[in-house]
């Protein structure tokens, strides 16, 4: 009976600390990418982009929309 209290305590601290390098990997990963400016992370499924830093000037930010290029002195709909 001791042998399975053991086996369960090292469950209970084993499960937490992988969680938790897991989730170290994958922060560390995002920073990365981000270091790389990585196009795909606007597309990637479970990441939401809240803030874009250093885009043009006059850029306009539309949620949910496809990215478009379009000249600064053509009108806009």
């Amino acid at each position: 009976m001791e042998v399975v209290l053991w086996f369960l305590a090292l469950g209970a601290t084993a499960v937490p600390i992988w969680i938790l390098w897991r989730a170290g990997e994958k922060a560390k990963m995002l920073d990365l990418r981000l270091a790389q400016n990585d196009g795909s992370l606007l597309d990637e499924k479970g990441l939401i982009v809240t803030q874009m830093n250093a885009v043009p000037a006059g850029t306009r930010i539309t949620h949910n929309a496809q990215v478009v290029m379009t000249p600064e002195n053509e009108s806009q709909m």
